[in-house]
């Protein structure tokens, strides 16, 4: 990260969804993709995973939704995005578990890296070598499509639009209206941030290997945009469990079967809890025998 670099918002905006009842557990940090915000979480996944008894937490990255920095979004950086990351880990009070989504979870990653959480659950992440391959084949296929999402992000969306919507991000069943409350969350994109992305197989990673924290992807047997054998190399550098989820698209969070990504995401977060009980009665019985 460069350190003289200026014009570093004030002030982030998270979406807070408590549990019902307080928990001991980490907090889940919930890490957005490009061109939304935190609001797409809040659709499905932060009400699902705080209803399951979990402290939810999503940052809008600087220059999104209710944070500060949308006047100079195109000079916000990879980097930038990782502060505000690191900021809002910095007033927890234990490392929380990172979900992030496509951009948000090369962001997750980088938090692992710093052992900054304690465990990331990656849904459709960024490819070790960036999006330069996968961004390049879609763009092959669909001439017009950034155009189109240039469009939506000032609020002109048409039904060819819709279409190429429905035809890159989600599944073929669904509905009219998914597509519509999609188009309604998405926003500008910083182009400094869509470049660092291109051109991550060019600085990406440490020489070290990762830390030995648990990992789980998950990635969408349809998604267009990082298709699952893009993302298995990701997969085996982390030694993740992989999960790839059927008939689903690139938006698996938003997809009409999001629960199917959100049921393997919270079957996991179950076993990281029993695999911590059964530690932490192994280490009471040892100072019981050392006793």
């Amino acid at each position: 990260m460069d350190p003289h670099r200026k014009h570093r918002p004030h002030k982030l905006h998270t979406l807070h969804r408590a549990p019902s009842v307080p928990s001991q557990r980490p907090p889940l940090l919930f890490l957005h993709g490009g061109y939304v915000d935190a609001r797409s979480w809040d659709v499905h996944f932060l009400p699902f995973f705080a209803s399951h008894g979990y402290d939810c937490h999503a940052l809008e990255f600087s220059g999104h939704g209710g944070s500060d920095g949308r006047e100079y979004l195109d000079a916000l950086s990879l980097d930038d995005y990782l502060a505000d990351a690191q900021q809002v880990v910095a007033g927890f009070d234990q490392r929380p578990i990172v979900i992030g989504h496509s951009m948000g979870s090369f962001i997750a990653e980088r938090l692992l890296e710093q052992s900054l959480a304690a465990a990331a659950a990656l849904l459709a992440p960024v490819p070790i070598n960036g999006t330069l391959e996968s961004a390049t084949k879609l763009l092959l296929k669909y001439p017009k499509f950034l155009c189109e999402v240039v469009n939506v992000t000032r609020g002109r969306v048409s039904a060819t639009a819709l279409h190429m919507i429905k035809e890159v991000y989600f599944s073929p069943t669904t509905r009219p209206e998914t597509l519509l409350r999609f188009a309604q969350l998405v926003q500008p994109e910083s182009a400094r941030a869509v470049c660092d992305l291109a051109l991550l197989g060019c600085w990406r990673w440490s020489p070290k290997p990762p830390p030995a924290l648990p990992v789980l992807v998950v990635g969408g047997e349809l998604d267009t945009v990082f298709p699952p054998e893009l993302i298995r190399p990701l997969a085996r550098r982390w030694n993740a469990e992989l999960q790839i989820v059927a008939e689903t698209g690139h938006a698996l969070i938003l997809d009409e079967h999001w629960h199917d990504c959100a049921a393997p995401v919270l079957a996991w977060l179950k076993g990281l809890e029993q695999g911590a009980a059964a530690t932490r009665a192994g280490e009471a019985s040892a100072l019981a025998c050392v006793a």
